[in-house]
């Protein structure tokens, strides 16, 4: 799937300073940790437009550390985080979700999720590079954002986070990885009950269950991650990742599993009914009230 957006990868000699349209692009020096923030102004949701462009970063990334311009930015770490005060991401694109099924456009959906799961499947591989992936996250961070957050090797979230999978509440599951990522984190059993629930929990909450790594402060997200990042020096980075490759080596997630969920996803939203298409429509009119868009009816 990659290849066909290999004509958006950036120059690797103009590291860090790449440009995107819903992407913040950064390099901390000290961690050595290359930093991508969703923009302030950035859609609340993952717009086809925003994945396709995590998909070009993670091209260009590699590109840059097969470069000579490699040396000149050693990479050790990769943080996903948000640039918006109040909201880390607020996962899928319903508004997509509901017109493909109004108009029963299963490409379209199939699509859309296939891109996901390019995605989730790149960050739980670590990019296919030698680093260590991990979420910054603050504010709310619910269904797909939540599942990519887990699917990072390390999960740093401030305290007052609030995290959870909704997708209950319009009678269908999290299709993006939340099955697949909650099991290796906690169990079937438990991840199974934070999926039927559907409930959010704050990150203390999820720091207990064992789904967030680290707790933040409010307000201290990213001076705690880069602590963390540099806390041990080249020792404690190379720890971090022996772990995180032992644990994709003890309990694997393939691409061919999340897109097996996926394709259950798809064939789950088209089973859904008006009522049920009727709540997504009204979670994307608050969404758009949030970012301060203007709502369309349906």
């Amino acid at each position: 799937m990659t290849a066909a957006f290999e004509h958006e990868r950036r120059n690797p000699r103009e590291f860090p300073d790449w440009e995107f349209e819903t992407l913040d692009i950064g390099y901390d020096v000290e961690s050595r940790s290359v930093w991508m923030s969703y923009k302030e102004t950035a859609p609340h949701c993952y717009t086809l437009k925003m994945l396709l462009e995590a998909v070009a970063l993670r091209e260009s990334l590699k590109e840059l550390v097969d470069s000579p311009y490699g040396a000149q930015w050693p990479v050790r770490y990769f943080v996903m985080s948000s640039n918006k005060p109040a909201v880390f991401s607020l996962g899928g694109d319903l508004a997509t979700f509901a017109a493909a099924v109004r108009k029963r456009d299963r490409d379209s959906l199939r699509t859309y999720a296939y891109v996901c799961i390019d995605v989730m499947y790149g960050l739980t591989s670590a990019l296919g590079l030698p680093l260590v992936t991990l979420a910054a996250v603050r504010g709310q961070c619910f269904g797909g954002g939540f599942e990519g957050a887990m699917a990072t090797d390390f999960l740093i979230a401030e305290e007052s986070a609030k995290l959870g999978v909704p997708e209950v509440a319009f009678n269908t599951f999290p299709g993006m990885g939340a099955v697949s990522f909650l099991k290796r984190r906690l169990g079937v059993a438990l991840g199974e009950q934070i999926i039927a629930t559907g409930a959010a929990h704050t990150a203390v909450k999820m720091h207990e269950l064992g789904v967030v790594d680290v707790l933040a402060p409010d307000g201290g997200l990213r001076e705690t991650t880069l602590a963390w990042m540099c806390e041990g020096g080249e020792e404690r980075w190379l720890r971090r990742r022996a772990l995180a490759d032992l644990r994709r080596s003890c309990f694997p997630i393939t691409r061919e599993e999340l897109l097996r969920v996926v394709d259950l996803w798809v064939d789950c939203s088209f089973s859904i009914g008006e009522p049920d298409l009727r709540h997504m429509e009204r979670l994307v009119a608050a969404q758009r009230r949030l970012s301060g868009q203007k709502t369309k009816s349906a």
